[in-house]
């Protein structure tokens, strides 16, 4: 090959990775993400508002929350424990890999007026014999001159090929922006007085009996919902409104 033409196929090289680069990772070219989330999220009516001796009752969206969160759908619900005051806010979305990924607990939480208390850290939840969920966890202070709340969030991802929840270390490069769709969900509560663990967390208990139910709406062919272990939730607090999701 004369010298002359490699700096020609050089160049033609270039602009192949570099469109392949560009459809792949940043305009999806080669596939339709919002079909594929649309279609997915169907799914999600499969997830029943009634899990054991929790009831749920779904709460409004704001179209401005819909936005900023990437959802394509979603399940914004907030489930009570019969008999108590214990609430659990359960919020499951499906969109682009892009959005789902960005808008974590630290950006919505501070928004409504909420502060991170101490790191981020990470709770596994085992269910269903062999498998486990990561999750991340942080709490959330907001004080007025009413009343203080204090919040405790855990929230994890799910590739639709994968279907496993996880918190992975820089979740952007871990899934990357050619994953197209992907899922994330929070689970969240007020922290009670006598929480002394990640365990003593109602979100944490309440996490641990529906993730079973969750998995069989979204990946089995048939989805059924699970009965529910016997509840350790005891001494109900007072319920106060929790921040919109994102």
């Amino acid at each position: 090959m004369s010298r002359g033409f490699l700096p020609i196929v050089l160049a033609v090289i270039l602009i192949a990775v570099v469109t392949v680069v560009e459809g792949v990772y940043l305009k999806d070219r080669w596939g339709t993400p919002g079909v594929e989330a649309s279609e997915l999220g169907q799914r999600f009516k499969h997830v029943p508002k009634k899990i054991g001796d929790w009831t749920g009752i779904d709460m409004p969206v704001s179209k401005d929350v819909k936005e900023r969160s990437g959802a394509v759908n979603f399940v914004n619900r907030r489930y009570t424990l019969e008999g108590t005051d214990h609430s659990v806010d359960l919020w499951l979305i499906i969109g682009h890999s892009r959005d789902i990924i960005r808008h974590t607990p630290d950006i919505c939480y501070a928004s409504s007026g909420f502060q991170q208390q101490g790191s981020q850290l990470r709770y596994t939840v085992n269910y269903n014999g062999d498998k486990e969920a990561r999750f991340f966890t942080s709490k959330f202070n907001k004080e007025d001159s009413l009343v203080r709340q204090m919040q405790r969030v855990f929230w994890a991802w799910n590739h639709p090929d994968i279907q496993k929840w996880d918190a992975p270390d820089k979740a952007r490069f871990h899934y990357g922006m050619s994953t197209r769709t992907l899922y994330k969900m929070y689970f969240t509560s007020r922290l009670t007085t006598d929480e002394d663990t990640f365990d003593d967390s109602p979100a944490a208990q309440f996490a641990s009996l529906v993730l079973p139910v969750i998995d069989a709406a979204l990946f089995s062919e048939q989805p059924t919902a699970t009965s529910s272990p016997e509840s350790r939730i005891e001494s109900p607090k007072p319920e106060v409104e929790s921040p919109e999701p994102g």
